[in-house]
């Protein structure tokens, strides 16, 4: 929404007292209610020095005669009780209020006749009306008048002469001395100074200040400049460039250099010094810009900075700083600036030039954050030793340690303590066995002993002994051993053997064969131990023994403890496994663990990069976006693409923007964005003459005069309200002139306005307040004034209406621009504020504003 500019403008009367001439306002009171008293018409009066006198004067004079007329009105019913208008006396709207008085006093009488309550407020009647009926409610019975006194002094009939003031007293009046030039007599009876400077009824110029005295005043000079100095707007001193002012003295054949409070007149055949070059007229010399003109000397990586007749080398800032006023590289905080481009499940770090985008802390307890900023499971038993001597085994959010088998995790030792199967009756021995605890486990004894050739089995019974097996030679050469049951016996060879065994070289009995140097019957995975008869394969780490195979295979370690190897991923290998990462982490040196790696050290961003938990993101500096595609290559913004960059125009440069405003009348704010107005007015660049005010407006300025037509004076007479783009003309009527006198016009203000160019108007604006003096109240008497408002002159397209509103009490038209108007262009806005009784309009103010829209 444009910014409009509020224009206060009082229009209800002169605010001010012109010297002491001027009545106080109890004076103006009270010669309205002597114009009642004397039965006089309260409108037809002539028009006072003071706007406000008469206003007060008119009022007052309407509020004593219409309080007259109820009395009479009320002494009426009392008396003969008929209230026809023909019985009273005076103006129409005087002989209405004594009627309805009359008649409200007569419903009173009645009231109180049948004795009912006088309370009438339920009636929801005029308070005159209601103060009418109650008061002859609550005293039936007329009750004489006391002898009131009479005033003298508002009568007219004292004969104090013309150097004293009438006095009222109690049955008679007394003349005392009149004030002396500066003062007033107040209600109390004494001469009360007059303050002028309050009042601005002094007649100080506008470089003077106004000092109240006793009984007068007197001017003082401002504070003003030092010579070769002038007041800017906001009261500062500023130098005076004599030479573009042409305020200077010099001589034809010289020319002007202006310096800080003065000037300096050369002649033109001399050499301007180093830094400076004469201006193509010849007249002066001028700074030379030796950044513009490439005529420095400042090295690469460095900027330039002109200065008065010289530069200086400054080293320009690293990306992601900025240079300061002070010449002085600061950083930019992008975070503070918004200007980062971290997600939303990350927090922005400024850093020294840059910044990093940081994941929220959010997560439960056994949860972590990825590289998109998601919450995943921690695997707890990756941090070490997390369980001691148990088994770490991982869970949703959390983990648990496992004891190993034969054992059990204690609460009180906490650690994992033997199962004692044999107490527990929880080991496999037979009836003719004991259970011995071990360690982790348990061993079963056998409690009796077999006979020859018997031996206990593992379920604790007698079986056979092979002594044919278990003896080396139990039979002499040449005899076989034949096993029986709890024996053996001998008999002549027969040419077999058992399984496992052969005969011996002279075929005399059957010995053991060696199957480990027949072949590899174990594999290339275990190892052969011979046995009597048989076998066994001892197989490598990594490999267990296949019995029905009777080779050594290799266990998969990764399907056996599945989770509990690897934290991320587990490859089975012969004998073996290898531990493997996902994207982004890197095997630990225990080659179980994964840890993260720091992708930033290989630089793979094209500007900024950060390191996160298992990957990395990467950032741009300001002025520039990251390819949606790719997510690493920095590509340039066209800040001209968004919307109201600059208020002006935007050029869109890499890695940033300038903003530009128009060649004239305007200049790039602070903020390089928005163009800020120059004032020529105040900084005395202007073109207007001495009897022109000088008034700035948006990117220009406008020379105005505005003079008081014919019948009209200013207000305020060599004042600075002179001197401002604010006129208020009032009415001076000549001796005798009624033609004047009878014109309803009594103010004429002129001023100006300026407002910005609005392409889109959603709703009204309000762009001038119309102040009046009338009271806002819902119910007016007849002798109240109404106050309309009415736009006598606009544009073509009636982009500006009035409309009528209250504030404190007091009416006030609030001028609105309704439609959209496209500057530069100037128009005039003519407002007139009627006063109108008894449809007639007994005064009239007209507000003329000169309305200038600028382009921007």
């Amino acid at each position: 929404m444009a910014l409009r500019i509020i224009l206060l403008l009082s229009v209800g009367g002169i605010l001010g007292w012109e010297e002491n001439k001027l009545l106080s306002v109890e004076g103006c009171c009270n010669l309205g209610r002597a114009t009642a008293i004397r039965e006089h018409d309260c409108a037809a009066q002539k028009v006072l020095t003071s706007a406000m006198c008469s206003i007060i004067h008119e009022q007052c004079c309407r509020a004593s005669a219409g309080e007259m007329a109820c009395k009479g009105g009320i002494k009426t019913a009392r008396g003969q009780g008929a209230c026809e208008r023909a019985f009273f006396s005076g103006f129409d709207w005087q002989t209405l209020i004594s009627q309805i008085c009359c008649d409200c006093c007569t419903l009173g009488l009645m009231v109180a006749k049948n004795g009912w309550s006088c309370d009438f407020r339920g009636l929801q009647l005029e308070k005159q009306c209601s103060d009418a009926a109650k008061s002859c409610c609550d005293q039936p019975k007329e009750i004489r008048p006391t002898i009131k006194d009479i005033d003298e002094c508002l009568t007219g009939r004292h004969n104090c002469g013309p150097g004293q003031v009438c006095l009222n007293t109690d049955g008679s009046f007394d003349c005392k001395p009149r004030c002396g030039t500066g003062y007033v007599l107040t209600a109390e009876n004494h001469c009360e100074d007059i303050d002028e400077c309050a009042f601005e009824s002094h007649n100080c110029e506008a470089n003077f200040v106004c000092l109240n005295t006793a009984g007068s005043f007197r001017c003082e000079r401002k504070n003003v400049c030092r010579d070769g100095y002038i007041q800017d707007s906001t009261g500062s001193c500023v130098d005076i460039n004599e030479c573009l002012t042409h305020t200077d003295a010099c001589q034809p054949d010289q020319f002007c250099i202006n310096s800080e409070g003065s000037y300096t007149c050369r002649s033109t055949t001399d050499d301007c010094k180093q830094g400076y070059q004469l201006t193509a007229d010849g007249l002066r010399c001028e700074d030379v810009n030796e950044c513009l003109t490439s005529s420095h000397n400042c090295a690469h990586g460095e900027i330039c900075l002109n200065t008065e007749g010289s530069f200086y080398c400054q080293a320009a800032c690293a990306p992601g700083f900025h240079f300061t006023p002070e010449n002085k590289c600061r950083d930019i905080d992008e975070c503070a600036l918004w200007t980062h481009n971290c997600e939303a499940n990350f927090v922005c770090v400024n850093t020294a030039g840059s910044y990093r985008c940081q994941p929220k802390t959010g997560c439960e307890e056994g949860y972590i954050q990825d590289s998109a900023g998601n919450c995943i499971d921690m695997d707890e038993c990756l941090k070490g030793n997390v369980c001691g001597s148990r088994a770490c085994v991982n869970t949703e959010g959390s983990y648990h340690c496992e004891c190993q088998t034969g054992f059990m995790y204690s609460r009180v030792s906490k650690k994992c303590e033997d199962i004692d199967e044999c107490a527990l009756w929880t080991s496999t021995c037979g009836a003719n066995f004991v259970c011995v605890n071990t360690d982790g486990s348990f061993q079963c004894h056998p409690d009796k002993a077999c006979g020859d050739g018997y031996i206990l089995d593992p379920a604790g019974k007698c079986v056979d002994v092979n002594e044919c097996v278990t003896h080396s030679h139990p039979c002499r050469p040449g005899q076989a051993c034949i096993n029986t049951v709890g024996s053996f016996y001998c008999r002549s060879i027969v040419a077999s053997c058992a399984r496992g065994y052969h005969l011996n070289a002279d075929g005399t009995h059957c010995e053991d064969v060696d199957e480990c140097v027949l072949h590899n019957v174990c594999g290339s995975h275990g190892s052969c131990v011979n046995v009597e008869g048989s076998y066994r394969c001892e197989c490598q780490n990594g490999f267990t023994f296949n019995s029905i195979s009777k080779l050594c295979e290799d266990v998969n370690e990764c399907r056996h403890y599945s989770g509990r190897l690897c934290a991320h991923k587990c490859e089975n290998t012969e004998g073996s496994y290898h531990c493997s990462c996902i994207k982004g982490f890197k095997l630990a040196e225990n080659g179980n663990n994964c840890e993260d790696v720091d992708e930033c050290e290989i630089n793979p961003c094209s500007q900024e990069c950060a390191n996160v938990y298992g990957s990395y993101q990467c950032y741009c500096r300001r002025g520039y976006e990251l390819n949606d595609i790719d997510g690493i290559t920095c590509e340039d913004i066209d800040e001209c693409a968004i919307p109201n960059v600059c208020s002006y125009r935007c050029i869109n440069t890499v890695g940033g923007f300038n903003c530009t405003c128009p060649s004239s009348g305007y200049t790039l704010g602070p903020d390089g964005r928005s163009c800020q107005d120059v004032d020529e007015c105040a900084a005395g660049t202007h073109t207007c003459s001495a009897s022109e005010n000088c008034f700035n407006i948006q990117g220009g300025f406008r020379c105005l005069y505005f003079d008081c037509p014919p019948n009209f004076r200013r207000a305020t007479s060599g004042s600075e309200a002179e001197t401002s783009a604010f006129v208020r003309c009032i009415k001076s009527c000549k001796r005798h002139d009624t033609d004047c006198a009878n014109n309803p016009v009594l103010v004429i203000t002129s001023t100006v306005l300026s407002l910005p160019t609005l392409r889109k108007l959603e709703e009204p604006e309000d762009i001038a307040v119309l102040r009046t003096a009338a009271a806002a109240k819902p119910d007016l008497l007849p002798n109240e004034p109404q106050v309309y408002f009415d736009i006598q002159a606009t544009d073509e397209q009636y982009s500006f209406d009035v409309v009528k509103r209250s504030q404190h009490g007091m009416i006030l038209g609030v001028i609105r621009q309704v439609k959209p108007i496209v500057g530069p262009r100037e128009l005039v806005l003519e407002v007139t504020v009627n006063y109108v009784q008894s449809g007639v309009i007994s005064q009239q103010n007209i507000v003329i504003i000169n309305v200038y829209i600028s382009e921007l």
